[in-house]
């Protein structure tokens, strides 16, 4: 069984298997929304061709730039070419939505999440100046996270209704985390190892210190694909009485 609406010229049809619907008047929406974002995860895995959403995992970003101009760690860092693994075993624990204003408070859990690709940074740790370019790898486990939509009621010119995410929240913690790095510029000297031993004993005080910069990249990469999806979901497919 399927679904289906006019769009334009074209009638785009959503398999029912992963459209769960919620609606706005259950008083149990928090539960329905919980089950049906878990319910996404196989269909997540594969990709959703219907709406062009790629597959989470791997998944690929192109590019996600992170400055933080305060503290102990100034710097700049740009990460491109990066695949992501583990994101598919993502568990949602909880949410609490406020449908009539469109803002939806999200818990979740990976138990592990896998990172590569090519880093920039430049900048100044502890007073040093630091330029580093070259390929990078880190393992976060336990990640526990955080994250809270703002949206709104948005029309297309066929006055179809879709949520339009605003504005996007994200807050993590980490239990463990390793990193390494491939220095170009010094590879093969002791101060690219001395930064790789660098970024693992003090990994704690390195994220404390990166984390609002990281958040706010996350959440900016994160809207874009959110609304890239929900721009092309009918409020009436996932939330009938809207």
């Amino acid at each position: 069984m399927s679904s289906s609406f006019k769009w334009g010229l074209n009638t785009i049809i959503f398999p029912a298997e992963y459209i769960l619907p919620c609606y706005k008047s259950d008083p149990e929406i928090n539960k329905c929304l919980l089950h049906t974002f878990n319910h996404l995860r196989p269909y997540l895995l594969s990709g959703i061709k219907d709406i062009n959403v790629p597959s989470i995992d791997p998944l690929k970003i192109d590019r996600l730039l992170m400055e933080n101009g305060q503290g102990a760690f100034r710097i700049r860092a740009l990460f491109h070419n990066v695949t992501v693994s583990g994101g598919s075993n993502y568990t949602i624990t909880k949410i609490k939505a406020d449908v009539v204003n469109y803002n939806i408070e999200f818990g979740f859990k990976l138990p592990r999440v896998e990172i590569k690709g090519k880093y920039e940074v430049s900048g100044n740790v502890l007073l040093f100046p630091v330029r580093s370019k070259g390929d990078f790898w880190a393992i976060f486990l336990d990640v526990e996270a955080a994250a809270k939509i703002f949206g709104k009621e948005f029309k297309d010119k066929t006055n179809t209704r879709f949520m339009k995410i605003e504005k996007l929240l994200i807050d993590f913690r980490l239990q463990k985390s390793r990193f390494r790095i491939r220095d170009n510029i010094n590879h093969g000297n002791i101060i690219g190892e001395a930064m790789n031993q660098f970024l693992n004993n003090n990994a704690d005080e390195i994220i404390a210190e990166m984390k609002p910069a990281a958040n706010a990249a996350i959440a900016k990469h994160f809207r874009a694909f959110l609304n890239s999806a929900f721009l092309k979901l009918p409020l009436k497919l996932w939330l009938p009485d809207a």
